[in-house]
């Protein structure tokens, strides 16, 4: 009985280690100059820059728009940020 407890709590720990280095990454920390640019650009406060408000940022937009719907969220605007996309 000893042996398949110990086996049963052998497995539970182990796969407790294997479920915690399946944890996805996080997003970006934000930092608060970067997300006030950010509101300072989303001049209609949609919570994206569109339109016009992207007109500044068009020479990058392959590499800051990565799920290519035409906007910058403000995730997409601090991951370009970091990446160095956005000065």
């Amino acid at each position: 009985m000893k042996l398949v407890t110990t086996t049963i709590v052998a497995l539970a720990l182990a796969s407790g280690a294997a479920f915690a280095q399946a944890t996805p990454p996080a997003a970006p920390a934000a930092d608060a100059a970067v997300v006030a640019k950010f509101k300072a650009a989303d001049k209609n406060n949609s919570g994206a820059l569109d339109g016009a408000e992207v007109d500044a940022y068009k020479a990058g937009m392959t590499k800051i728009d990565t799920d290519k719907d035409g906007k910058i969220s403000q995730v997409e605007f601090v991951a370009a940020t970091k990446a160095g996309h956005i000065k």
